[in-house]
């Protein structure tokens, strides 16, 4: 996933909204100076972002920033989406805004916020600038999660989305097509660590996240960020929290009860 970084103030006082299926036009295009364009989408397809494929289902965002190279590898029938064209007024917030983001559990609240904005963009274009602004502020990420390329992205997702599996350089720069020597080279320079040290603290971040925000047990969760030893599981949450998984967790009830 490639992020931008955005002066995000206001948005300007001009905006564009469409609702429909994908049109051809979509299939490639470089964007205009000046404009950004958010995409609601409502189907499954291929976003393309400066000659990178990545997959999309119902419920995605797409972002397109000025000057970049977009396109939809489904346009046509059977392609439902909202789209606004805005332009973003620059202010001292500096933040990260993802360019293809799953929504989750927000998916239906953003639908009828943009349902909303398409029954009043006749009245008032400020309607659909709210919604816009509201899901930028939404998908907006502090600007520490930028890097300096789009192959630690790609290493960061890989790392992310097999934590459970058992993770080696090798594997990983076969996967990202890159040698085992340019990975360690390209991870040192971004993060000032080893690959592997990257992983385990990848692993113990998480592990620590789903003990304090699941009901899963202690042990699904060692297992799921591929930590199955419970004995180095419990030390690598320590050394993190400072306590147990056990005492981190109740902590948190603790917590949430009062």
């Amino acid at each position: 996933m490639k992020y931008y970084q955005v002066n995000l103030g206001s948005l300007e006082n001009w905006s564009y909204f469409d609702k429909g299926d994908m049109p051809e036009i979509r299939t490639q295009w470089t964007q205009q100076p000046g404009h950004w364009t958010v995409f609601f989408l409502e189907h499954s397809g291929g976003f393309m972002l400066n000659n990178r494929i990545t997959p999309f289902h119902d419920g995605y965002v797409a972002v397109v920033a000025p000057g970049t190279k977009a396109g939809f590898l489904r346009v046509g029938p059977e392609t439902p989406h909202y789209s606004v064209t805005f332009g973003i007024a620059k202010r001292v917030d500096t933040v990260a805004i993802p360019s293809l983001v799953d929504l989750g559990d927000m998916r239906e609240a953003r639908r009828k916020e943009f349902q909303e904005a398409q029954r009043w963009i006749h009245f008032s274009i400020l309607r659909a600038n709210a919604c816009v602004f509201n899901l930028l502020w939404g998908i907006a990420q502090p600007i520490d999660v930028l890097r300096s390329s789009d192959l630690m992205y790609d290493f960061e997702r890989l790392v992310t989305e097999r934590l459970s599996e058992k993770l080696s350089v090798a594997s990983l720069a076969n996967e990202l097509g890159i040698s085992p020597s340019q990975l360690l080279r390209s991870v040192r320079a971004e993060y000032n660590q080893t690959a592997q040290q990257f992983i385990r603290e990848k692993r113990t971040e998480v592990a620590k996240t789903l003990v304090l925000t699941t009901n899963l047990s202690l042990k699904e969760i060692a297992v799921q960020t591929g930590m199955p030893d419970l004995q180095y599981f419990n030390k690598a949450i320590r050394g993190l929290s400072g306590m147990s998984p056990r005492a981190l967790r109740d902590l948190a009830k603790t917590r949430t009860r009062h």
